[in-house]
């Protein structure tokens, strides 16, 4: 196994983990701005009125983007599986 390959597979888990987590934490950044928007201009602090709708949005995201982010999942999967054989 020479050090190029553990470099490629390494970028290419990195490049996965952003791809797959990328949405969810998007939705909670623009949800999370939007609601303390709100906060600061209605002048009430309360942490469960952030909280909520932003656990809610990723939930929702989640269950939307989820068929997308297991066939990405799996394909990655297979493909570093398969290259198992060239490796020895």
């Amino acid at each position: 196994m020479s050090t190029s390959n553990v470099i490629d597979w390494s970028r290419g888990a990195l490049r996965m983990a952003l791809l797959l987590g990328g949405p969810p934490l998007a939705v909670a950044l623009l949800v999370g701005l939007v609601i303390g928007v709100l906060q600061t201009m209605t002048q009430m602090h309360e942490q469960v009125v952030a909280q909520v709708p932003r656990l809610i949005a990723v939930v929702v995201v989640v269950l939307v983007v989820l068929p997308w982010l297991v066939a990405r999942w799996v394909a990655y999967a297979v493909e570093m599986i398969g290259s198992i054989p060239e490796m020895i």
